[in-house]
């Protein structure tokens, strides 16, 4: 059965640098052997290899900055000729723990400093010694997947395959056969 949610046994903890350290980089690796396909948007994606995790941390004066990053292989369905295609996933997420100040004019100036920035802020009140990115390695995982999986090269012309009396779009062919079935029996 294809997945639709986050695992329940994934548990993804990172260590976070001591506070005073802000040149220091922490980064742990998991490698993830999906057996299951993945559903979304309307399609199956089966893996075709483990899927590799990286998560590095790195803290910062309003928090703590952590990077995912998640590679590996999809095997998926062409959207326009339905030809078997493998896709590469190689993608990086940046987010930003940020502490809350309780005055709320900090707390607009400290929204508006990451504002135009390529990263998702996370409000915090507190941060320990590591942190728990389960949910968001699960969210950076289902939005690597290609929307609009295509042909690299281009797809094949079906037409020129096929002779004219066959030259039907594969996506339509139960749609054909129970039309093809109306008409013996008498429909139109």
């Amino acid at each position: 059965m294809a997945l639709t949610e986050r695992p329940a046994d994934w548990r993804f903890v990172v260590p976070l640098p001591e506070a005073k350290d802000s040149q220091l980089r922490l980064s742990q690796i998991w490698t993830l052997d999906l057996k299951e396909p993945l559903s979304c948007g309307a399609q199956e994606f089966s893996f075709t290899g483990p899927v590799k995790v990286t998560v590095e941390t790195q803290r910062t004066p309003e928090g703590a900055d952590v990077l995912i990053g998640i590679s590996g292989e999809v095997a998926a369905e062409c959207r326009r000729c339905c030809a078997p295609l493998t896709v590469a996933i190689r993608q990086e997420f940046m987010y930003s723990y940020v502490l809350q100040s309780e005055d709320v004019g900090k707390v607009q100036e400290e929204e508006e400093l990451f504002y135009d920035s390529n990263r998702v802020v996370l409000p915090v009140t507190w941060l320990g010694g590591s942190v728990d990115v389960t949910d968001l390695v699960w969210e950076c995982l289902v939005v690597a997947l290609p929307l609009y999986a295509t042909c690299p090269e281009g797809c094949i012309e079906i037409d020129s395959l096929l002779p004219a009396e066959d030259r039907r779009d594969p996506r339509f062919l139960a749609l054909a056969d129970f039309a093809d079935e109306e008409k013996q029996k008498g429909g139109k």
